[in-house]
């Protein structure tokens, strides 16, 4: 189940690979390197929710037209993924050691995908050549065996026709619109109890406090609001109706990343539990600490331009549309499939 959930899968091979490297070698890692780390990882990762909250209104039709005496409208949902690229993956490992050969391995070349979907319609404007278009998708928490998955994607848009289209001439739009993006995904680390981490005593150099963890979950959640704006020229040929666009985002975007787990803390010999409580030392390491657990969080204001592109076909009201996108800023990925029924 943990290679199913691949951008949990980072987390569940990371970091066991972490607890036996420090049983190998003997050591255990400072707490610095993990919250550097995740807070790295965090800020890239938050970087790719702009075009994943993109997921969703991804037709092929720049303008929908109107259908006189009444506008035009369609329905229909949308699925598809974007990725994490694999640099951001492969950072992640090597700040903590490891080998991103071994620990990555499952991983495709293009990056971790993260999925999305929304149901979606549209609707023509009255009297001036617009659509405007909303779009809603949620997985309310449940579990995947240990694996605990969230995901809600809502936003709207609208577009105005800039070039109606016709016999010879295109469909061109441009657009502006909102997305809200969230999800979260937890799951047990399968580690047992294990000493996590050392934090150097900042009043005394020859001691160093140990974290230590009872059958930690590992929990990582997101949450992005983006504005997006596009431009997209679509032209139909009998029954396909291929388009290519420009779009760009920005967002306000955060992550959380950390271990939902008992916390103890140990004197430098590891044994001896230590008078400091957690969150006491929480605030020597500059980390989110409590008796129930870790956490690190990040916000970002991602910008993002993205090239996208695809057709659909078109049968009678029946739209299947196939579609792709490309992150100008990152490298990302993404692609999306949708059916729809549109007059």
């Amino acid at each position: 189940m943990r290679t199913k959930i691949i951008l949990l899968a980072v987390l569940l091979v990371v970091l066991p690979g972490l607890m036996s490297l420090s049983a190998q070698d003997g050591g255990i890692p400072d707490l610095a390197t993990f919250s550097e780390s995740f807070e790295d990882f965090s800020s890239e990762f938050a970087k790719s929710l702009p075009m994943n909250s993109a997921i969703g209104l991804n037709w092929s039709d720049a303008y929908i037209g109107q259908l006189l005496p009444i506008p035009s409208f369609g329905v229909g949902i949308t699925t598809g993924f974007t990725t994490i690229p694999l640099g951001v993956l492969e950072d992640l490992v090597d700040d903590l050691g490891l080998d991103s050969g071994s620990a990555l391995g499952d991983l495709p070349g293009i990056g971790a995908p993260l999925p999305g979907y929304a149901l979606d319609a549209r609707v023509g404007g009255f009297y001036l050549p617009f659509d405007a278009g909303i779009k809603f998708g949620t997985i309310p928490e449940m579990k995947i065996g240990d694996v605990s998955v969230e995901y809600t994607n809502f936003g709207f848009d609208v577009r105005y026709a800039v070039l109606e289209g016709g016999l010879v001439l295109p469909k061109i739009s441009v657009g502006a619109g909102y997305n809200h993006l969230r999800g979260s995904v937890s799951a047990p680390l399968g580690i047992g109890n294990t000493r996590i981490a050392s934090v150097p005593d900042p009043e005394d150099e020859n001691n160093t406090y140990v974290l230590a963890l009872t059958d930690p979950n590992v929990d990582f959640d997101w949450t992005a609001n983006v504005l997006d704006f596009k431009v997209q020229v679509s032209k139909r040929f009998i029954v396909v109706e291929p388009h290519i666009g420009l779009g760009a985002s920005y967002g306000w975007a955060k992550t959380n990343s950390g271990f939902d787990t008992q916390v103890t803390v140990f004197e430098s010999d590891g044994v001896t539990e230590s008078a400091i409580s957690a969150s006491e030392l929480g605030k020597i390491a500059g980390v989110s600490i409590d008796d129930k657990g870790l956490s690190i969080s990040t916000e970002e204001n991602p910008f993002a331009i993205r090239a996208f592109g695809g057709a659909s076909l078109n049968v009678a009201v029946f739209r299947l549309d196939l579609g792709a996108m490309y992150n100008l800023n990152s490298g990302a990925f993404g692609a999306t499939l949708g059916a729809r029924f549109q007059l």
